[in-house]
């Protein structure tokens, strides 16, 4: 892990604790008043749900619409430039390499990354 420090173990009680779902992004709005903020609405397994995510440098909010990513659904909601987010996307990458997680195959929305 280029530049990273590695962190400290997790016993695998607190790794069972994450809920990671697939959600699919419905919409996509950057967030005018912020360089890095983007605000997604998801669909996770009939749920819908909003997440803001410091993405806008490496996406466009048109070429995120219909892509199946990987979130960790169950962190408390927490507000960002006035809107809530409820859950963060994963995702890889420095500043000049960035790849948001996903599957490789076509799965539905709302299951569970094991």
């Amino acid at each position: 892990m280029e530049g990273d420090e590695q962190k400290q173990n997790i016993a695998y009680s607190d790794f069972e604790k994450l809920d990671l779902r697939i959600a699919k992004i419905v919409a996509a709005e950057a967030i005018e008043a912020s360089e890095k903020l983007v605000k997604l609405s998801l669909n996770v397994g009939g749920e819908s749900r909003q997440i803001v995510a410091g993405i806008k440098k490496y996406y466009s909010p048109e070429e995120l619409v219909g892509k199946h990513i990987v979130i960790v659904a169950n962190l408390e909601p927490r507000k960002l430039m006035g809107e809530e987010s409820r859950g963060m996307l994963l995702a890889a990458g420095d500043e000049e390499h960035f790849t948001l997680i996903a599957p490789e195959r076509e799965i539905n929305s709302g299951t569970q990354v094991r």
